[in-house]
């Protein structure tokens, strides 16, 4: 298995002529766009969620995207035509804000290094925008759900919503 595996620094908002953008790959591809930013230099991000599959007494287990259909990476103008006619890539959508993609990756980075460690107290109220203040996800911000009657706290990346 190759590894997807990128390092921290390399989120970060690149100056001149290179910016992110989100490639928005055809199914099943996220990997494969991966590779070919991987091959050509690009800086890319594809965050990875372990899956387990179980097949009767049998285990699987791989790594998913976390966004299907996703793939971050860093062009110039002229890589971007370039990408734009790659067979992975179905579509190509600009960043406007870089310093606030940057910093959701991150904190996506962040709580995928933690896990499922997360506890959310019950008495939080749904919709209410919130900064965790203790614990291994000190410092991350998202929304206040409820799903299924369990309180959630979502991590968004506004890009791809």
């Amino acid at each position: 298995m190759r590894d997807y595996k990128q390092p921290s620094d390399m989120l970060r908002v690149h100056e001149g002529e290179h910016a992110w953008v989100v490639l928005h790959v055809r199914p099943r591809c996220e990997k494969k766009a991966a590779d070919y930013c991987r091959l050509n230099g690009l800086p890319w991000y594809l965050p990875l969620r372990k899956k387990i599959h179980r097949y009767g007494s049998r285990e699987r287990a791989f790594w998913s995207p976390l966004f299907p259909g996703y793939v971050f990476c860093v062009t110039t103008q002229l890589q971007k035509t370039e990408i734009r006619q790659n067979r992975y890539v179905a579509n190509l959508l600009d960043v406007v804000d870089q310093a606030t993609l940057v910093e959701q990756l991150r904190q996506i980075e962040r709580a995928l290094t933690v896990g499922d460690v997360v506890e959310v107290m019950p008495y939080l109220e749904a919709g209410r925008r919130v900064s965790v203040t203790s614990g291994p996800m000190k410092g991350l911000e998202g929304m206040v759900l409820r799903v299924k009657g369990k309180t959630r706290v979502v991590i968004n990346v506004d890009m791809i919503q």
